[in-house]
């Protein structure tokens, strides 16, 4: 075999994978300290800096846009972004998305109601019955919150602040929420005095595995198989406990879980 001839098969290998090896669009919503925008209107945080770190180690750079999640989910549904996350899996969603086989971020996701309103949730769902349960608009709350949630009484809001603010005046009795997302709306200034009246109920509703997801459309599997890969060594790398550590979720048992339990 010569040694022309190994070159040109070597390049027929490569070349596919350049041909992608520019930037990747992708979508997400405002998910504090997950995903959102800084003070100059950049995207950041944790997931983002996952994504980013791991895109870039495979030759690709990143874009990071935020909207409202019902619209991010119809733009990689239509094909016209290239990715989303931090996304849970459904069947639903399978239809249009080629889900990471590796988890990016476990999230666990807590029921809140205000201090004073003698709310209980004890993990069974028919003790909410008759309950108004503040939703964000196409958010799922993982498997055991989405197959009763046609029996229940549920306020949508687009966004979790406008949940908080429901809860606040009396509109709805709670509302389900990661608790990365809540935790850091409720430690911002502007929410003190939200902050001050509502409780995390102690049960976790679920912990769900989320994800990165590519559009079907684009025929992005290889790309999607060489991310958990790389992602793979990342999180063994050590650089996945750093940036624990730079979000200040170091202490979160449920990452610290998924780290021992997954690599």
């Amino acid at each position: 075999m010569t040694q022309k001839f190994l070159l040109t098969l070597l390049l027929g290998i490569l070349l596919p994978l350049s041909a992608h090896a520019d930037t990747y669009r992708c979508v997400s919503l405002d998910y504090p300290p997950l995903i959102y925008k800084d003070v100059d209107k950049r995207v950041k945080g944790f997931a983002v800096d996952i994504v980013s770190t791991v895109f870039k180690n495979l030759g690709h750079s990143l874009q990071v846009e935020i909207y409202p999640w019902a619209r991010s989910l119809e733009m990689v549904r239509t094909g016209e972004r290239d990715c989303i996350f931090t996304i849970f899996q459904s069947r639903e969603r399978e239809q249009f998305l080629d889900f990471s086989r590796e988890s990016i971020v476990p999230q666990v996701v807590y029921f809140y109601t205000r201090k004073d309103a003698g709310v209980v949730f004890n993990g069974d769902f028919s003790s909410l019955e008759g309950m108004r349960i503040g939703t964000v608009r196409k958010i799922n709350y993982g498997p055991r919150f989405e197959e009763v949630r046609h029996k229940l009484r549920l306020d949508e809001a687009y966004e979790l602040e406008q949940s908080m603010k429901k809860l606040l005046i009396g509109r709805i009795d709670l509302f389900p929420s990661n608790y990365y997302s809540a935790s850091y709306l409720l430690k911002l200034p502007r929410n003190k005095e939200i902050a001050e009246k509502i409780l995390q109920l102690p049960i976790a509703i679920d912990v769900v595995p989320s994800h990165l997801a590519f559009a079907k459309s684009k025929k992005l599997g290889l790309l999607r198989d060489r991310f958990d890969q790389e992602f793979r060594h990342f999180v063994s790398s050590g650089r996945y406990r750093d940036l624990l550590i730079k979000y200040e979720l170091e202490n979160s048992p449920e990452l610290l879980r998924f780290l021992q339990q997954k690599y």
